[in-house]
């Protein structure tokens, strides 16, 4: 994109993002002229996402990271630092819940489901913050979803991390006030994507 586009210069790091949602706000990202690097749990989903957007003229890069892992997410901001300076966060990578009551939720799920969507937002906004704090400037963006303003039955996992990921959110907005870092929350509503779309339920 040419040096007219609003995002020119900037780059941008995007979390869960080689399809669904998060691909669709890396390839806008791209159109409005960031660099943007491309980020989640599958070598050949990261390679496949790069490719196409490249092929869409658009600059990206990419790289594996598990966000429930600190050294992934640290390892990600370095790669966003090697195309320039790291000017956009998005906390996209999320998972969701076995559909069912909470009394018969196997502990690994809801483990899983804080893993991503809670450690996941904890570790990208910690590794973010200081490099935006040291440059006076950066926009962190954290993915809220149903639940984050009251309880959900059936869906407590889930509903309850995005609850936490509010709660996180506006509490970083007060931290940073006056520092010129700017930390967005954003609910998307009702997307048609694999998140939605491939339910897990509870036998019976």
């Amino acid at each position: 994109m040419g040096a007219g586009a609003p995002l020119h210069g900037r780059v941008a790091v995007v979390t869960g993002s080689t399809r669904g949602l998060g691909l669709a706000m890396a390839r806008l990202l791209g159109r409005h002229g960031a660099t943007v690097v491309l980020a989640s749990r599958s070598d050949d989903h990261v390679r496949a996402a790069v490719d196409l957007l490249r092929a869409e003229g658009l600059t990206v890069h990419g790289r594996r990271c598990d966000t429930g892992a600190m050294a992934d997410v640290e390892a990600l901001r370095d790669e966003a630092l090697a195309h320039g300076m790291l000017d956009i966060w998005v906390n996209n990578a999320g998972t969701s819940g076995v559909y069912g009551p909470t009394a018969s939720t196997p502990p690994e799920d809801f483990e899983r489901v804080v893993r991503t969507n809670i450690l996941g937002t904890f570790h990208g906004a910690r590794t973010a913050l200081p490099v935006f704090l040291a440059q006076g400037h950066g926009d962190l963006v954290n993915l809220y979803g149903q639940g984050d303003r009251g309880p959900v039955a059936l869906q407590n996992a889930y509903a309850s991390s995005k609850r936490w990921v509010r709660q996180f959110t506006e509490t970083l907005q007060r931290e940073a006030k006056g520092t010129g870092v700017r930390v967005h929350g954003f609910n998307p509503g009702l997307v048609m994507t694999d998140l939605l779309g491939r339910v897990t339920a509870q036998r019976g």
